[in-house]
């Protein structure tokens, strides 16, 4: 579960917690994940005085592309939440309750008292995706004429094809164009 009730925890004084257990998965792909992020671990929700403050650790399942050959890669990492979220709803009166501005929209407790981790954990996650993911150390990648992935086997394309740009350097390699001397060794 990803979403906790906190109304009873709104009624409680400043400085009461509640421990939950973390497990779901979130849906969201982006061009970076490829498909649902697992989700597990613990997290303390912690009674302000101005709402309540999520803190715990998650480990995240990812499936991202290899930086190199796009290849599915899976990655475990352990992210820290830390995240204060506040009522949008006096859990007592039921009347409205103003939220600042500057409070993100993923930090604000619904009108049903319902604090969702789900966007919260997903930003992190994206943030984890940002580190480059490789499927081994040595993967050969793909061929930047044909798009064959190396790691599968070589490909038909020529090796031996020169970027234009390159070409007057391989001439000298290969001493076809020998450059004008006079009689002192001085180029000219």
């Amino acid at each position: 579960m990803l979403a906790f009730n906190v109304a009873q925890l709104l009624k409680e004084p400043v400085g009461h917690s509640r421990a939950h257990e973390l497990s779901g998965e979130l849906f969201e792909v982006d061009e970076r994940n490829r498909g649902p992020i697992a989700v597990s671990g613990q997290v303390m929700l912690v009674r302000t005085p101005s709402g309540v403050l999520a803190t715990g650790t998650a480990d995240v399942m990812l499936e991202v592309a290899c930086r190199r050959c796009l290849e599915p890669v899976k990655r475990t990492v352990q992210i820290e939440v830390e995240d204060e979220f506040v009522p949008s709803i006096d859990v007592v009166t039921g009347r409205p309750l103003p939220v600042d501005d500057d409070v993100s929209a993923e930090l604000v407790i619904d009108e049903h008292h319902t604090l969702d981790l789900t966007e919260v954990l997903w930003q992190y996650a994206v943030a984890e995706t940002l580190e480059p993911a490789y499927c081994s150390s040595d993967c050969r990648g793909l061929c930047p004429q044909c798009g064959a992935n190396l790691n599968l086997g070589p490909c038909a394309c020529k090796t031996d094809q020169i970027d234009p740009r390159l070409a007057v350097l391989a001439d000298l390699l290969d001493g076809s164009e020998q450059p004008d001397t006079t009689e002192e060794g001085v180029i000219e």
